[in-house]
């Protein structure tokens, strides 16, 4: 799947990955508003209605195909976590979502519900198109929050863009210089399955995400590309 602004390889598409995104223009980033938060706080209720503990989250078989999928690309089992399960275990321990933005909020939110990936990117300072691919260990990463770039190994997969730059290292770790802040007017939203989620549950995750961004940060989805179910 390709197109100006989006394309996935082949390799990606065998490994399990199901991978689309949304372009957003003239969002909104601020805090969350009281009804996003409201909103978490009820899905939290329900996650722990769902799920017992971590470990009914990790038996799921969205988290399963997760970690297969980060076991062939060579990914330490104990050390990498799919993000997902990572978001669920955080809600069931502490009864909330990390509040970073009404953005990012917004998305975890989704990310909870559709037990998918999802990330956001600054489309103004990343260079398209984005790929998701495997990595040959040449390109840059310098991981969110972090100054310095770290080594990325090939076989691993990752979200780049066109300037050899890694936005998201497997579905695990956002850069630092494409996050999303309150100078963020346009984005670019990834949604990332595996062939455990049922194509109609990911062509509704789509139509979540892009109400809910635009519920709650404004703006407009400006074009979507959809993630290839065939």
């Amino acid at each position: 799947m390709s197109s100006a602004i989006f394309s996935v390889s082949p390799e990606c598409v065998q490994l399990g990955l199901l991978s689309g995104v949304v372009v957003f223009r003239n969002v909104r980033v601020a805090d969350a508003s009281p009804e996003l938060r409201a909103e978490i706080a009820n899905e939290i209720e329900a996650v722990r209605d769902r799920f017992a503990n971590p470990e009914a989250v990790r038996m799921t078989s969205e988290l399963i195909a997760f970690r297969k999928i980060l076991d062939a690309a060579g990914a330490h089992p104990r050390k990498v976590q799919p993000s997902v399960e990572r978001l669920l275990t955080y809600a069931l321990k502490r009864g909330t979502l990390p509040a970073i933005n009404n953005l990012v909020d917004s998305y975890n939110l989704v990310s909870i519900r559709s037990l998918c990936s999802l990330g956001a990117h600054d489309l103004d300072r990343i260079t398209p198109p984005v790929s998701l691919r495997f990595l040959t260990g040449e390109e840059t990463f310098t991981p969110l929050g972090q100054e310095h770039a770290v080594p990325v190994k090939p076989g691993e997969f990752g979200y780049v863009d066109a300037a050899d730059r890694v936005l998201c290292w497997l579905d695990v770790l956002q850069a630092d210089f494409s996050k999303v802040t309150v100078n963020t007017v346009n984005v670019l939203l990834i949604i990332e399955g595996t062939r455990a989620h049922a194509a109609e549950h990911l062509q509704q995750t789509f139509e979540e995400a892009i109400n809910m961004v635009t519920r709650y940060c404004g703006g407009t989805a400006a074009e979507a590309i959809a993630i290839p179910v065939g």
